[in-house]
């Protein structure tokens, strides 16, 4: 458990110095598959929290009629597609980083959101229509802290070249709408199998 305490308490240090931070986590032992799973919670508590939080005139229903599964697609789902479309791309261009090393560089990338989503959600407590785009710049900061850094992680996992990271982002972008869409699919063609189940034993009973 100190060790994975440790292995959390890196993000601060991650995030001051995000290259020396990559290089650690893939080689170092600063991070590992459960802490950067307990990030991903963190991350998805800090999403909800920000939701309850913020300002009313910024998030008008927050959390009421808020589905956590909804949610959950929408925040770590993307995140998890991310890091097969990363790995599966890297795969085919040489890059050097690892499912393993993909998957904790990923999480820790998280850690502008889960430092700040809370503290900007309570200070816009403070504000009001006029400090609107205080609010919005403080949120703009950290998703740009975030992409930044996922931008980052694509260039030094996988040991690319900023002109090859650029390509390889959009061939990531690509994987990860092919996906979707593969799983959608797929998750089409299971319902028309079961439906189609379902009615066949009815049909089967029925005449039993």
């Amino acid at each position: 458990m100190r060790r994975l305490g440790e292995q959390i308490a890196y993000t601060w240090t991650f995030l001051r110095h995000p290259i020396d931070g990559f290089y650690d986590l893939r080689f170092s032992g600063k991070g590992s598959v459960a802490s950067a799973s307990v990030l991903l919670v963190l991350f998805f508590i800090a999403h909800l929290l920000r939701l309850e939080w913020t300002h009313f005139v910024f998030n008008p229903y927050r959390l009421l009629g808020t589905s956590v599964g909804r949610e959950l697609l929408t925040t770590l789902l993307p995140v998890l597609i991310w890091v097969l479309a990363n790995y599966l791309v890297s795969c085919i261009t040489k890059g050097q980083g690892t499912f393993r090393a993909v998957y904790i560089s990923a999480a820790y990338s998280l850690s502008p959101a889960i430092y700040f989503y809370i503290p900007i959600a309570i200070v816009s407590n403070l504000f009001t229509n006029a400090e609107a785009s205080i609010y919005y710049f403080l949120t703009f900061v950290v998703n740009a802290w975030m992409l930044v850094l996922f931008y980052l992680q694509v260039k030094e996992v996988h040991g690319y070249e900023i002109g090859e990271t650029i390509v390889n982002i959009l061939w990531m972008l690509f994987a990860m709408v092919a996906i979707i869409a593969f799983a959608i699919a797929l998750f089409a063609i299971v319902i028309q199998s079961v439906n189609f189940a379902v009615s066949f034993f009815r049909e089967a009973l029925g005449y039993v």
